[in-house]
Order: structure tokens, then sequence, then C-alpha cells
């Protein structure tokens, strides 16, 4: 599996927090940095910021933001062509001195009390390894993030999720949401960092090798805002990578709750039942349209996982999990957790 190589001798813990951002997009990144220096500003925490750059121009207010050749506290790294968020997170934990790494969507804003809320969490639950919280829309209207935020992450993470009045850690996730989230160093290296080869779910993979059932926190002070899909486009998009991704994870893992009965069940469960009675209950707007979108949901993530395993299938004979399944099959999720099928 491709994974990221251990980061350099010497340089685990020299900084409290390391926040790795991985980036192609300029404005959001910059308004991103400065949100994050807020927070650190006053924390009595050492910190610094890994920019990785990924197949974009160096940005233009890099050269004021004050790099680490400068005495700065930021590091940047470009990467000559695009190699996707996985391969780029996993070029961050190389260069990163932190003892926890987090990571942040570069179009993200995180709350006021993301950074207390985190290094309150690490300092509480010494046996855990992963930290995390809720990923808020910036667009709470828009159909295509409230299916996101009262289907995915409610079906994932439970109401804690959706419940503006909740206060209290959360113990027992499959997994951390990517964007938001944050490692211990040392388990995140012997992890062997995100499998660069998904095309999405590699936060949800990496939580199943780190039995975050067991060793994740989730705190609903540790939020960012952050921008979901916008229109119908982009979510199907998504729902086309995330079908795909679970092949992968079938394929070469062989994770049982990804094996083609238990996706193709869950899929016909979902546009037969559960989409009408349940979900659509959860979403403001026509119900119709949120039917369709949901069964539209559903049958382009089927799609791209039938797609997957068919592309990447061997003449001849059905694709094998890898040595490892024996030890990775039962990691993590019971069957159907951690990915609340189908969403992207």
């Amino acid at each position: 599996m491709s994974r990221a190589p251990a980061g350099p001798e010497g340089l685990a813990g020299d900084v409290d927090v390391s926040v790795i951002v991985a980036t192609g997009r300029e404005d959001g990144c910059r308004r991103l940095v400065e949100a994050v220096r807020h927070q650190f500003a006053d924390a009595g925490v050492s910190h610094e910021i890994v920019l990785v750059i990924d197949g974009c121009p160096r940005y233009h207010w890099l050269a004021e933001a004050g790099e680490r050749a400068d005495g700065g506290d930021m590091n940047v790294l470009v990467l000559p062509r695009r190699v996707g968020i996985a391969r780029a997170r996993n070029t961050g934990i190389q260069a990163a001195r932190g003892a926890l790494l987090a990571f942040l969507d570069d179009d993200c804003v995180p709350a006021p009390t993301w950074l207390t809320d985190l290094v309150r969490m690490s300092r509480t639950y010494p046996d855990h390894v992963a930290f995390g919280g809720k990923v808020i829309s910036s667009g709470p209207a828009n159909l295509y993030a409230q299916l996101r935020d009262t289907v995915y992450y409610y079906e994932t993470f439970g109401s804690w999720y959706t419940d503006p009045d909740t206060s209290a850690d959360v113990l027992g996730a499959p997994y951390v949401n990517g964007g938001n989230s944050a490692y211990r160093r040392q388990a995140l290296i012997d992890a062997d960092g995100f499998d660069q080869l998904l095309p999405a779910y590699s936060d949800v993979e990496l939580g199943r090798r780190l039995n975050c059932r067991n060793r994740a926190v989730l705190s609903p002070g540790m939020a960012i805002l952050h921008r979901h899909p916008a229109d119908f486009r982009q979510y199907l998009l998504r729902c086309w990578r995330s079908g795909r991704a679970r092949a992968v994870l079938w394929a070469r893992r062989g994770y049982r709750q990804d094996r083609p009965s238990a996706v193709l069940a869950r899929v016909a469960a979902n546009i037969c039942w559960n989409n009408s009675v349940h979900r659509c209950r959860r979403v403001t707007g026509s119900a119709a349209r949120v039917i369709a979108v949901l069964t539209c949901q559903e049958a382009v993530h089927a799609f791209g996982y039938v797609y997957e395993l068919i592309a990447n299938r061997p003449a001849g004979r059905t694709p094998a999990p890898p040595a490892d399944r024996a030890a990775g099959s039962d990691v993590g999720d019971a069957p159907g957790a951690g990915v609340a099928a189908n969403s992207p």
C-alpha cells in the first residue's frame, strides 16, 4: 500500500502542534492561515503551519507571511504536479515537527474554540490517538449541505452532530473527518499515514487502521465552518468517487463492510425504504426533490462501485484482497458503519 514514510528523525515533538494544510485554493488558504495564527497567538502552545501546495503556483502572499527560513512559523512545500489530498497530506506529515499533527481543509474557518478543545482533548484522553469535531456547512439552507449533515454525518456520528446545543465529548466514532482532524504523531507514523491510492475515504480507511472506535474523541468545540457541495453535479461527483473508493477498499483491503453484497444491499434498502421513510424527514424542502436526489445519490454510488470493481478486475478472476485482509477485515467499523451508505 502506498502510504507516508516515517517523518524525519529527531523532530518529533519539536513543537506542540503542526497544522498541515493540503491546498489548491489561494484566497481560502490565506484566510485559514490568518485564523489559525490568531488562535495560536494567545494559547501558549508552540506551533507550526505546514502548507503543501498541490500542483499550483506558489501563492503570491507567502513572501510576507513569515516562512520558517525567515524565522516564521510556516513551512511551505510546493509540489510540481497535482498528487491528490492523501499524498499531499502524507508529504506534510514527513515535514511536520509537532507532537500533534492536525489537518484542516484550505477552504474552512476553524471555530474560536478549535485549538483550545484540541489541546484539552489531547491532555484529557492520553490513551486516545485521534481527535476531531463537527464540519458545519457555511450554507446550511443548501439542499446538498443538508444532505451531508443530516444524512451522511448524522448516520455516521450520531444525533449529536446536528444538535447545536450539545457540549459533551463523544467517544467511539469510526473515524475523524480528514478536513478537521488531529492525530498523535507517533500513531500516525506507525500507521503509515493516509492510503494514497484511494480516490476518496482515505480518512475513513485510516480510522479503521487506527481502530478509532476505541481510540478517537470528538468535541463539538473543535468545529470548522466549511463549504459543502453547492450544486447537483458536484454532489453526484462526490457520490461517484465514494463508490469507487469503496470498491478499492474491498479489492485491496478486504474490509467486510465494503464487500459487494453489503454495499448493494444497503443501496437497495436506502432506495426502497430509508430515503422516503427516514432520511427525507431530516431535510427541509420538497420531499419529492429530496427523495429524487437521494435516489440519484445511491444509484451513482453503486455505479461508481461496480465500475471500479470491473475496471480493476484481472481477466478471468475476482479481485482478491491482499495478504493483510485477515488483520484488516474486522478492524474498526461494524458492517455498514463508518460510511453512511452511500453518501459522498
